[in-house]
């Protein structure tokens, strides 16, 4: 299982990576439109996107990757993994085809929870 994180900052990248190496092949992006060309190139069975980054914020990202003519028949669950815990926010996430929303801190066992339901609903879809 190849999983994406899409962070800018370096830390939490490095905590997500430490946190879930044991569990899947992980790949790190430091905004939203590097994780648009990432994806444009390689494939990958779930996204942790940060939602505030430069370049190409989280839900921006999602929005173009939804779009996106290489994705049209293939749902990669993304899920939201940030610090913005306004309501207009996640709204404007999962509007954009997020498809959960986790605020930082993150409790890894909740996450491992999220990605296995995401995946399982990707799955059931097929």
């Amino acid at each position: 299982m190849k999983l994406l994180i899409v962070d800018d900052n370096p830390i939490n990248q490095k905590f997500l990576f430490y946190s879930l190496k044991k569990y899947y092949e992980i790949d790190t992006a430091n905004n939203g439109l590097e994780a648009v060309n990432i994806l444009n190139e390689q494939d990958f069975d779930i996204v942790l996107m940060d939602l505030s980054m430069p370049v190409m914020d989280g839900a921006e990202a999602t929005k173009k990757i939804r779009e996106s003519l290489k994705f049209k028949n293939q749902h990669i669950p993304i899920i939201f993994v940030t610090t913005n815990d306004f309501e207009h926010e996640k709204l404007r996430c999962i509007e954009n085809g997020g498809d959960d929303y986790l605020i930082k801190p993150i409790d890894i066992e909740e996450l491992l929870k999220t990605i296995d339901f995401q995946l399982r609903q990707k799955h059931s879809f097929l």
